[in-house]
């Protein structure tokens, strides 16, 4: 007899071999019991799960000779025949080679026939989805009265390209990606059978790569059988399937936790010297990472974690080496990198690019980077302050010295002339007017143009982060000025369009520079030529009054640019003012 595959040998042959889909058994099985048999019947799903599988069990039920259990006894003819595919009463139709309008017709001409062997004649249309228009018209009067004792059933992996007065007619039933602990259940009972010895971290590892499909993971274990003599090990399967070693994960984490930028690059050349895929690499470590930060925040006794209890030692022991922050800032880059190479030439750069950012947080120019940086800063700051007072506090001590000394000294010795007095109250006095004006020339907010210049290309980046629209006005202008507080933008004569789009948006723009600058400021917003540097900041004010006029013409242009999602790419004072 030749080989047969062990998902065709397992597949299932009655309601109790089909994993993880309770619901649709039980409605079936339901319907059997009370006799609640629909026409039409919509199966959905992704790849794997057990659609044509449940179709093939429920046609033999509804024709199996003995209905005593609502179950297809697999001992009667009528099962046999529809296990091996030789019922006439049972007839699959592959719609992806069968999908034009002729085929349709020629079914609806033989659906006419009584069934000849069992109740019921069954129509299992596998990849329904597949059908061109046409056909789906030429069968829609018949799916919606069919004769007498005929089922149709519908099976699909993409229920959306099914047309919406087919669905309409039809009891859908959509069926889930099966979970981890079901598929290395049904993995174990198949080892069993075929008597393969197996490590339990294997069928773990094969049912994370199935991605919860239960035929691509018995398509899997039955090829692990032949690489490994029917002697399953984890270390055998992750050379089998290319998968990157525990410890290579192991080892980057730790680079990662040391920041150690040459050794992290110097193992993704080694992954990729012996042919592994950056693909796969990142993959891995997304999933790596992702079961890390579960057992951080959930701990190693709850149903989120998907591995066995071997590899949640080692996983517990990982994760106390990187913080949540951390872990969920890397796994952004990881994800944006999964992205990005997709769509590039050079997915190597894209990946040693990654690794910088996640090795030297300094490299990352990011919202999310600026924010870590600026925690890191903050947290440097307060372990200073808790190990060192203050200068006021050292002089405030040290001044507290001196006149306890004082005082031990006078009941010593008598002060000589009350000139003596006078000169030390001075001293005092005087001490605490450099302190008094330290204190002031500290907790001062005026901005120095210098400042503000040096961080104006952080601001627009930050700035394009939040509104794009927004950083496309303010990018044509420059800081002209500073007085105290205010910042001075100068736009050109020809770009008052911007300049009046940068003013509407000011409380954005003001939150942004605040935040850079660490101080509170304002901003105004000036054409070329229309504003006198040595003007004060009323007389400006003045002239902002006369303006409002121009920005309340634009409310037309805004509400066209909202309503059709548009954005500016030039314009010109002499066309928006005709």
């Amino acid at each position: 007899m030749s080989f047969l595959s062990l998902y065709r040998k397992y597949r299932p042959e009655n309601f109790n071999d089909i994993v993880g889909q309770e619901y649709v058994i039980k409605t079936l099985r339901n319907a059997l019991k009370n006799d609640r048999i629909a026409h039409a019947y919509l199966f959905a799903g992704p790849r794997g799960t057990g659609k044509t599988s449940t179709a093939k069990v429920f046609a033999k039920s509804l024709n199996c000779k003995d209905d005593s259990s609502y179950e297809p006894c697999g001992v009667c003819e009528n099962c046999q025949k529809i296990s091996s595919g030789q019922s006439l009463d049972v007839i699959e139709i592959d719609a992806a080679s069968n999908r034009g309008i002729d085929e349709i017709r020629d079914l609806r001409e033989k659906v006419k026939f009584y069934p000849s062997e069992g109740n019921y004649k069954v129509y299992i249309i596998d990849e329904v989805h597949m059908l061109t228009k046409g056909a789906f018209n030429a069968i829609l009067k018949t799916l919606e009265e069919p004769p007498e004792n005929v089922v149709f059933i519908l099976a699909t992996t993409e229920p959306h390209q099914v047309i919406s007065t087919i669905l309409s007619r039809c009891q859908r039933f959509d069926f889930s990606l099966l979970s981890i602990a079901d598929i290395e259940k049904r993995l174990s009972f198949i080892c069993e059978k075929e008597e393969v010895d197996y490590e339990e971290d294997a069928l773990n590892l094969i049912a994370h790569s199935s991605n919860g499909g239960m035929r691509d993971a018995i398509s899997i274990l039955d090829q692990a059988i032949s690489y490994t003599n029917a002697n399953i090990t984890s270390n055998k399967l992750r050379k089998m399937l290319g998968k990157i070693e525990k410890g290579v994960l192991s080892d980057y984490i730790k680079y990662i936790s040391e920041n150690d930028t040459a050794s992290a690059l110097e193992l993704i050349n080694d992954l990729l010297e012996k042919g592994k895929g950056i693909s796969r690499f990142i993959s891995d470590l997304i999933e790596h990472l992702r079961q890390l930060l579960l057992v951080k925040e959930c701990g190693v006794n709850n149903d989120l974690i998907e591995y066995p209890p071997s590899r949640l030692k080692l996983l517990k022991g990982e994760s106390k080496i990187l913080e949540s922050t951390k872990l969920v800032s890397v796994l952004d880059i990881l994800t944006s990198i999964e992205k990005d190479i997709k769509f590039t030439n050079q997915p190597r750069l894209i990946l040693e690019m990654g690794i910088v950012k996640m090795t030297s947080p300094e490299s990352d120019d990011s919202i999310e980077g600026l924010k870590s940086r600026v925690a890191q800063l903050e947290y440097e700051l307060k372990k200073l302050k808790s190990s060192a007072p203050s200068s006021k506090n050292n002089q405030i001590n040290v001044n507290d010295k001196d006149r306890n000394k004082a005082i031990s000294n006078e009941n010593k010795v008598s002060r000589k002339n009350n000139n003596e007095e006078k000169h030390e109250n001075d001293n005092k006095e005087t001490m605490k007017e450099n302190i008094d004006r330290i204190e002031d020339e500290n907790d001062s907010d005026e901005i120095s143009l210098k400042e503000v210049q040096n961080a104006w290309s952080v601001i627009l980046k930050q700035l394009r982060q939040e509104n794009i629209k927004t950083n496309a006005y303010l990018k044509e202008g420059k800081v002209l000025k500073t007085e105290a507080d205010t910042i001075f933008v100068e736009f050109p004569k020809n770009k008052k369009f911007h300049r009046n789009g940068a003013a509407k948006n000011s409380s954005l723009i003001t939150k942004i520079v605040s935040r850079v600058l660490s101080k509170n400021c304002r901003l105004e917003f000036v054409v070329k030529g229309m504003y006198n540097n040595d003007k004060n900041i009323s007389q400006h004010s003045q002239q902002n009054n006369q303006e409002k006029k121009e920005i309340s013409d634009d409310k037309l242009i805004d509400s066209v640019m909202e309503m059709f999602d548009g954005k500016i790419i030039e314009a010109e004072d002499n066309i928006l003012e005709d």
